[in-house]
């Protein structure tokens, strides 16, 4: 297989990361999974969104997180790499966890006395993680199949916090973490071959026809088959840029970016900017305060094209997101070519 497929620990974590934010230069789409020791509590088909949020908020806060799988593609569906990150702290002698959970994570080939030895710190993940992430704010799109939980213990990870209160909550904290997220199994709802939705990731797969590689329940082979599942159904459906953006199967509130932040623009490209500027609007900021006046003043006159310098300059980025509850409108008759 020609993608790069890493497992990460405590020794590699820096050299990895440090590879990470290499590679989202170039492969700025994150497809992630999170394996974790079950759900102390199953919430009913049935439930409101109110108890299905709350069953969420607990089991988060009561578990730990053991594995996170990224890959990272960009738009044409090329692969980066896929990176499967391995977690010390948790105790099956002593944490809470659901035995037939860790018996199935055990049975695809989790060693966890070697995620007990060699496994990364997770406050060291979470300062080299948030720096790479700073670095790209605004450029980046998080897609996942059925990623509420996944999303959830990520945030949990990132801001060493108890879970937020409500929903609504939730989703404003995604956004700032986050900021562009994509579902694959609330995506899934509005095409037919789909099952509606009620589908799972393999069944997906298989109706997709994609190619799994590695073990089913190991999140860098889940997060590499939720990267290919979504470059397939993208081609499939001909979806538009931004369709279905900021919304997880099973949370009402979408999820949107905060207004304004920088970024890290990638080296060697331009930036075109318009003589009447476009939402989302991009601003080129220098550390040199005289070429910043001096660009600011043409930029009105006409469109020109402005290399990026070396370093390369802060961005700032207006995303156009607007919270709400309903659920978008679906393109009439999608199918599934077979």
């Amino acid at each position: 297989m020609a993608n790069r497929f890493t497992a990460v620990w405590a020794d590699n974590f820096a050299q990895e990361i440090a590879a990470v934010d290499r590679f989202l230069t170039h492969f700025p789409i994150v497809s992630f999974d999170a394996e974790f020791p079950g759900f102390l509590r199953n919430t009913p088909r049935s439930a409101s969104d109110a108890l299905r949020y709350q069953d969420l908020r607990f089991n988060v806060d009561s578990l730990k997180l053991i594995q996170l799988g990224i890959t990272l593609f960009d738009d044409l569906g090329n692969i980066g790499g896929t990176w499967e990150f391995n977690f010390r702290g948790f105790d099956e002698e002593t944490d809470p966890h659901v035995a037939d959970s860790i018996t199935l994570l055990k049975a695809n080939g989790l060693d966890l006395e070697k995620f007990r030895k060699f496994g990364i710190d997770p406050e060291v993940f979470e300062e080299g993680f948030a720096e790479v992430l700073r670095m790209h704010r605004g450029r980046l799109l998080w897609v996942s199949f059925h990623g509420l939980y996944d999303s959830a213990y990520v945030m949990k990870f990132m801001t060493r916090k108890a879970m937020p209160s409500s929903p609504t909550e939730f989703a404003a904290m995604a956004g700032n973490l986050f900021e562009r997220v994509c579902d694959l199994k609330f995506m899934a709802k509005f095409y037919q071959g789909l099952l509606g939705g009620e589908i799972g990731l393999e069944r997906m797969a298989k109706i997709l026809r994609v190619q799994r590689y590695g073990d089913a329940h190991q999140a860098g082979s889940d997060s590499l088959l939720t990267a290919d599942a979504f470059v397939r159904m993208r081609a499939q459906f001909v979806l538009k840029p931004g369709m279905y953006e900021g919304f997880l199967y099973g949370l009402s509130p979408k999820i949107c970016a905060s207004s304004v932040h920088r970024v890290r623009a990638p080296p060697g490209q331009v930036i075109l900017v318009p003589v009447v500027p476009t939402r989302p609007v991009i601003l080129v900021r220098h550390s040199s305060s005289s070429r910043d006046q001096s660009f600011q003043s043409h930029h009105q006159a006409s469109p020109m094209l402005y290399p990026y310098p070396s370093p390369a300059p802060m961005l700032m980025h207006r995303p156009m997101c607007i919270p709400f509850h309903a659920l978008p409108q679906a393109p009439p008759h999608y199918q599934i070519q077979m």
